[in-house]
């Protein structure tokens, strides 16, 4: 039992560890326009997770082409125009919408019920992640987006590692039973501490006090923490155990991202600001 649940886990440090080195490179050196093919594409397989859990297996191929390909021009609307580009996407997703249904008859009360979940999709995964695009476009945009994802993976490490050693009482039974209160506030503590110390060395140019940098990092890895439970939601409805089996240890990628979904937007509004 002991081998298994270490085999699990070096499995998902093993995983996780080979997506992010070429992850960092790209953040690191790598133009917008390439941001922007990447972020697209992860937006992409986030909704292909998103509709097979919320509607199959009555999802069809083109209802899925049209999700993905509506929801994967979020990132290039944001990287082309910016704020407005997103927001005019949003209005364009909703008319595209609006036109497929006509389209495709017949007008039935199902028919709307599975476009409100197309639409949320592009709301919940395609939308939020175009910020990476928004943030990185700011001034010392990619310390930015770094900043976040310290702040999320040392909140998902220390959340970890509290609430195996220390958690006692559950955050959310019928939800995620696995989290405690313990292990969220070792998240709340970790990415307040990690992103503190990351934004002093690294963002002290954008103004950014000692103060605001760990209220900022709090407020994040709370959102985070919420994004991860919205996800668990999901998959709890939808009789779902991960989003996919896409990635080894982990599930799909959804279940990577959930916490990072909300945290850049969050960010955003912070960062653009300054």
């Amino acid at each position: 039992m002991v081998h298994t649940a270490w085999s699990s886990h070096a499995k998902r440090w093993v995983t996780g560890l080979g997506l992010a080195v070429p992850l960092v490179a790209m953040l690191l050196y790598g133009p917008l326009w390439l941001w922007a093919l990447v972020v697209s594409a992860a937006a992409a397989v986030g909704l292909w997770e998103y509709e097979t859990m919320a509607q199959c297996p009555a999802l069809t191929r083109w209802e899925l082409t049209f999700s993905l390909a509506v929801g994967a021009v979020f990132s290039a609307a944001a990287w082309l125009f910016g704020p407005a580009g997103v927001l005019a996407w949003a209005v364009g997703a909703v008319f595209a919408l609006w036109g497929k249904q006509l389209a495709r008859p017949p007008l039935t009360r199902d028919a709307f019920q599975r476009g409100l979940i197309t639409l949320g999709g592009w709301f919940y995964v395609a939308m939020p992640l175009a910020f990476v695009m928004l943030l990185g476009s700011l001034e010392s945009g990619r310390a930015w987006v770094f900043f976040v994802l310290f702040v999320i993976v040392s909140g998902d490490v220390g959340a970890y590692y509290t609430g195996k050693s220390l958690g006692r009482r559950k955050l959310y039974e019928a939800v995620s039973p696995k989290k405690t209160v313990e292990g969220a506030l070792g998240g709340l503590a970790a990415s307040a501490v990690v992103g503190t110390i990351f934004g002093m060395l690294f963002l002290r140019d954008t103004g950014a006090s000692m103060a605001a940098l760990a209220a900022v990092s709090i407020v994040t890895e709370l959102v985070g923490q919420a994004g991860d439970l919205m996800e668990s939601l999901l998959k709890r409805m939808a009789g779902c155990k991960d989003s996919s089996a896409l990635l080894p240890g982990h599930g799909g990628l959804l279940d990577r991202l959930d916490s990072l979904l909300f945290a850049f937007p969050t960010v955003w509004v912070y960062a653009q600001g300054l």
